[in-house]
């Protein structure tokens, strides 16, 4: 599973990466799985949406109503619902996007992936750990309140989130390697005959 626009003759480490990058998560998104990969998959994906549909407007709301522009509750209400709505469109657009990207190669496909895979790595290793960071009393605004349980509860998330990026990895390797041997079985199997 490489990008054929990508690889040529002798392709360089950055083709390399980005046709890696590319069956990764040609694999993640359409590929068989086991129940952990399913799960590995669908929790960092909950908890991006509800970040883009809660915690965003949020965050806007408190910015236009305390921190930076003093606005009214009701005009403030009216802000945090427009970027709450447009960051449900945009979700709405980029599934589209992934599901019509299912089997298609090409160099906007490809992109399409990539920036995928980094938006798993900003939710497994950013956001997710920024989340656990707030649920033990931590805060960045107004004030910081930076605690040692807030500190070490966030870190330890973050490495969990490494850990399954570690586990997927290998996991890919496993099923597309049980896949290969199985599709060169069934070559032999029908060269024979």
């Amino acid at each position: 599973m490489t990008t054929g626009y990508l690889t040529s003759r002798r392709p360089g480490r950055f083709g390399q990466g980005i046709g890696l990058i590319d069956a990764f998560m040609s694999w993640l998104l359409f590929g068989r799985e086991t129940w952990v990969v399913a799960l590995l998959k669908g929790v960092p994906l909950f908890l991006f949406v509800y970040f883009l549909v809660t915690y965003v407007p949020n965050y806007v709301y408190y910015a236009a109503t305390q921190y930076v522009f003093r606005f009214s509750d009701d005009v403030g209400f009216l802000f945090a619902a427009m970027v709450g709505g447009g960051n449900f469109a945009l979700l709405i657009v980029v599934a589209m996007l992934t599901q019509a990207s299912r089997g298609r190669r090409g160099p906007g496909w490809t992109l399409l992936r990539v920036m995928l895979f980094l938006n798993l790595l900003f939710v497994l290793l950013l956001l997710v750990p920024l989340l656990a960071f707030n649920l033990a009393g931590g805060t960045f605004i107004p004030t910081p309140v930076i605690t040692l349980a807030a500190v070490a509860f966030g870190t330890l998330v973050a490495g969990i989130g490494a850990a399954a990026l570690v586990y997927l990895f290998f996991e890919f390797r496993r099923i597309t390697r049980q896949d290969a041997q199985a599709a060169e079985r069934a070559s032999a199997g029908y060269a024979a005959t």
